[in-house]
């Protein structure tokens, strides 16, 4: 009988400290439910939400939780959450099965002293971030998952067993990842081994999704950039019609991997480097690069840009995609990139007049200069001087001084990339890179 009252009192325990209240709904609009002991409710704004409950958003709709150490959360539209532990007593664990996050995490949380503990996890179907800043966003579809840090620090790394960790395996698994500082990026592609190496955001995408802390949206999330709101994709093509494969970039990367630097450092500073490299399993994109933050497909910042050495970030090209106003990269005209991370591209054939949908791979993540045309003073590169005309590809992977552009005068220390999305803005692709053919007439 005394056995059978401790396991009562177990159980009942174990369900109190599942319940306890842990988030106040302060800000929403839309529609949110939340599902907590099996049973699914509308939340309105000063419900309480506890320990254990999965909180989902429909679309257009948002939420803002403040929990009990005023730590602010705020869930984007169509997302869902589960607050998989917040004791107190450790670090909080949070699950975000889809959709986005932002999120202020107080400095004082929990009062942890140790500066590289980390105060909150955030898990995803592929990634766990360890939360040691205060300002932050997080995305992901399921698949992917991508990463901005506005304020503080935070560590980032591929997660492989999606069981509930404790907090000591998961501070465990982050510090082996990379360290995230104010302003940069990564992201943890589902088939890659580790997240991207650190880097700078483009600066006017980074203010824009700094400033749009309650998530508000101005278009939907495929868009051609001309029209927004408006698919590239001819009515009647079923998705099912795109494949999701990534073959034909990998001859691409085994070719950019020979001008990487020799060693490439994952700590997270974006110092150097500007122009990203792959080395191995490291792969840095630019320094100035988009995200799409629905499917974390990263844009660099396309032929014609320009390094700003104040910032030793890229300034994109004109013809590189947009910044919306609510923080969103948008596309060229012509081009649409899926919550899937799938980029299509919709252009006119020559022969028929059809219009034609083609997928193209994704583009490599760094600047190149293969395309770049040296002028006369190419000599500070410590290289013989090129003839006008010839190509930098024997000058490696170092910043061109002196480079003359056709049409241009001389940009000095500057790096001049080429790339872009394929068949859109990128005229000097490596060949062997092909696009494929989704559909030549409407349905």
């Amino acid at each position: 009988m005394t056995h059978i009252l401790c396991l009562l009192f177990l159980v009942l325990t174990s369900t109190a400290f599942a319940q306890t209240k842990v988030a106040m709904v302060k800000l929403m609009r839309g529609e949110v439910d939340v599902l907590s002991s099996g049973k699914t409710s509308r939340l309105k704004v000063d419900d309480w939400v506890a320990s254990g409950s999965v909180v989902k958003t429909a679309e257009k709709s948002f939420v803002k939780l403040i929990f009990i150490d005023k730590s602010q959360m705020n869930i984007g539209p169509s997302s869902e959450m589960k607050i998989e532990s917040f004791s107190g007593k450790d670090s909080g664990v949070i699950d975000l099965v889809k959709g986005k996050i932002r999120s202020q995490v107080t400095k004082d949380y929990l009062q942890i002293k140790e500066k590289d503990k980390s105060k909150l996890f955030i898990k995803t179907q592929n990634a766990v971030m360890g939360i040691r800043g205060t300002d932050f966003m997080i995305s992901t579809n399921g698949t992917n998952t991508a990463t901005v840090l506005f304020e503080g620090e935070v560590v980032f790394n591929k997660l492989t067993d999606r069981g509930e960790l404790s907090p000591k395996r998961l501070e465990a698994i982050v510090d082996s990842g990379v360290r995230i500082f104010p302003g940069e990026f990564s992201v943890m592609e589902a088939n890659k081994p580790m997240p991207t190496v650190p880097s700078l955001l483009n600066v006017q995408q980074r203010e824009q999704l700094e400033k749009n802390k309650d998530m508000e949206s101005d278009r939907a999330p495929s868009n051609a950039a001309s029209e927004p709101g408006k698919s590239v994709v001819p009515e009647g093509l079923s998705g099912q019609a795109v494949s999701n494969s990534s073959d034909s970039l990998k001859s691409e990367l085994a070719e950019t991997a020979k001008t990487a630097p020799a060693e490439p450092s994952a700590s997270g500073s974006s110092a150097g480097d500007p122009e990203g490299y792959v080395k191995g399993n490291l792969v840095k994109p630019a320094n100035g690069s988009f995200v799409h933050i629905d499917s974390g497909v990263v844009i660099p910042p396309g032929a014609g840009a320009v390094l700003d050495p104040n910032t030793n970030t890229f300034l994109p090209a004109p013809d590189a995609g947009r910044v919306s106003a609510d923080g969103s990269y948008v596309p060229p005209k012509n081009v649409e990139i899926t919550n899937e991370g799938k980029i299509l591209v919709s252009v006119t054939d020559t022969a028929t007049g059809a219009v034609v949908v083609k997928q193209v791979p994704p583009p490599p993540p760094i600047v190149s200069a293969t395309a770049v045309v040296i002028g006369s003073n190419a000599g500070n590169l410590g290289s013989p001087a090129a003839a006008p005309g010839q190509s930098a590809a024997a000058f490696g992977p170092k910043p061109l001084r002196d480079v003359t552009l056709p049409g241009a005068g001389t940009v000095d220390n500057r790096f001049v990339p080429t790339g872009g999305i394929l068949n859109v803005n990128d005229p000097a692709r490596a060949s062997g890179v092909t696009d494929t053919t989704i559909i030549l007439t409407p349905k």
